[in-house]
């Protein structure tokens, strides 16, 4: 069976200039590295909180076989957390790089309008968008990047509706990609750009507001959520370290047993409390 054809982090664009693909996001070896070497020293510790000390002699001191499996369950499950992590964490930062190009690409189409509607040609109101962006932000920002290769793109004779659906091709944002296509079919037929850009402008601004106010409700419950989620590994590490009998429960094979399925359900809960929590615009 074939395996699947790893995404590009870069698209060429017509000037043959490598764009970001926002699809996906990439760390490099440093970003692996470091959070690799976090999530494996959380997911060793976490490991031996629950499968350590086993082997224990009767008097319940640690034998040569106890130093080595604690060893192992560190490494072992700290491998394991490790290799998890990185794609989560690989998420996460592509989520957030979405996010903040939508929230620059409002301004974009904010300061579009304006131009357009003061009676300046597409040209003009790119340059015009371009430079309120870049006094905005900055010059390694996503849009102004996006906007520049725009201008380049006109300046070499490049179809701007063809680079406005490169972007939204490349943005992995619904509103950005219907942007494209209306823009697109809108300049084409002549319509009424400055409308068009207007409210589309107008709708992901509401959008972002919903969604940022939907954000700040679920702010308290998503931190009582984290806190719970640190309630089974710290109540393990109390009862291990309060009584011998409770550590001597847990080294049993039934009390590995146990252990093992209360993780599995302990996850589940947690996969579905994140589903709950993650409310899409």
């Amino acid at each position: 069976m074939a395996r699947k054809k790893k995404e590009p982090e870069f698209i060429p664009s017509r000037l043959n200039t490598p764009m970001l693909n926002y699809r996906v996001y990439y760390m490099d070896k440093g970003e692996k590295i470091l959070n690799f070497l976090g999530a494996f020293a959380v997911g060793g510790i976490c490991g031996l909180i629950f499968y350590g000390n086993q082997f224990l002699d009767e008097e319940g001191f640690a034998t040569q076989a106890t130093t080595i499996c604690n060893i192992v369950t560190f490494v072992v499950i700290g491998i394991i957390a490790g290799l998890a992590f990185i794609p989560i964490r690989e998420k996460g930062l592509r989520d957030s790089r979405i996010d903040e190009l939508t929230l620059q690409f409002q301004s974009f189409l904010s300061a579009l309008s304006v131009a357009l509607s003061s009676g300046m040609n597409m040209t003009e109101s790119l340059s015009s968008a371009y430079h309120d962006l870049k006094l905005q932000f900055s010059e390694n920002a996503y849009i102004v990047k996006e906007v520049e290769e725009m201008m380049n793109g006109l300046h070499n004779g490049i179809d701007i509706e063809e680079m406005m659906t490169s972007l939204g091709n490349r943005s992995n944002n619904p509103d950005i990609q219907n942007f494209g296509l209306v823009f697109s079919m809108c300049f084409r037929t002549c319509g009424n750009l400055k409308d068009v850009v207007r409210r589309t402008s107008d709708i992901i601004s509401e959008k972002i507001a919903i969604g940022q106010e939907i954000e700040t409700a679920l702010t308290s419950n998503k931190t009582q959520f984290d806190v719970m989620m640190l309630i089974p590994v710290v109540l393990v590490l109390m009862l291990r370290m309060m009584s011998s009998s409770f550590a001597k429960g847990f080294s049993s094979p039934v009390g590995v047993i146990a252990i093992t399925i209360a993780i599995g359900l302990f996850f589940a809960a947690y996969k579905m409390g994140q589903k709950i929590m993650d409310v899409k615009g």
